[in-house]
């Protein structure tokens, strides 16, 4: 769990100037709300889950990383080690094992920490209904 006010040190940390020769990808953050509240807000830079019912079907009830992070290049930087940690949100969860076990959020930790190296911290934001101000 992720308290806002790190959530927001991370974004700040994260936009600065690269240091040394490898190339840090900034905070990954990963909104797991509908997409309409996702239209309606969300916390610049994040992306949006897609997974549609039948996609979820067809994957055996799990989402696949690429509709979690549909960016192939970003993607590629998670699986490498080459982002700095990983933040998902939803409505405004407490705890992950509150998380409902068909929710984008369980769903989107459990197929993210499958492809994650073991030194990107996966977090999860803790509970918000509405995110404060970056």
């Amino acid at each position: 769990m992720l308290e806002a006010d790190r959530l927001r040190d991370l974004l700040l940390e994260s936009s600065g100037p690269d240091s040394g020769c490898v190339r840090q990808v900034p905070v990954v953050v990963v909104d797991c709300r509908t997409f309409t509240a996702f239209n309606a807000a969300h916390v610049d830079g994040a992306v949006n889950v897609h997974c549609p019912p039948i996609v979820r079907r067809r994957a055996g009830g799990r989402i696949p990383a690429a509709n979690v992070v549909r960016s192939a290049e970003v993607l590629s930087d998670l699986t490498a080690g080459r982002c700095r940690a990983v933040v998902l949100y939803d409505e405004s969860s407490q705890s992950v094992d509150e998380l409902d076990v068909e929710s984008n959020a369980r769903l989107s930790l459990s197929s993210l920490s499958a492809v994650l190296p073991p030194s990107t911290p996966l977090c999860l934001l803790k509970g918000l209904s509405v995110c404060p101000p970056l």
